[in-house]
């Protein structure tokens, strides 16, 4: 098996989730219409130096494009600003609707 068919297989992919789920904090794996994905959720505080004016929760959700080849991936993301004093259950009713939205995910060729 050729290096570039290693990377290809459904191990070779998996293989890249797992690298990059040990990089992200919150990480998951989860999967998307028979795929493999990375989930990963976390709050991010307010940080003017860094660029960050308002705190919010962030989901994200990386994707291999399936039979790609080279291989692609998509990312979706999602992001609630949170409100200081606000209540943590609203926020965790928008992830959770953002997760049943990205739980319809299909693959659909032309």
């Amino acid at each position: 098996m050729t290096t570039a068919e290693r990377r290809r297989s459904p191990d070779g992919l998996n293989l890249v989730l797992a690298t990059l789920a040990s990089v992200t904090s919150g990480a998951e794996t989860r999967e998307l219409d028979g795929i493999a994905a990375l989930r990963s959720e976390r709050d991010v505080p307010a940080d003017a130096d860094k660029g960050v004016d308002v705190a919010h929760r962030r989901v994200e959700y990386f994707v291999p494009v399936p039979d790609s080849d080279p291989d692609q991936y998509l990312s979706f993301s999602f992001s609630a600003l949170i409100a200081p004093g606000s209540d943590p259950a609203f926020y965790d009713t928008l992830v959770e609707l953002f997760d049943a939205v990205m739980g319809t995910f299909r693959w659909a060729y032309a």
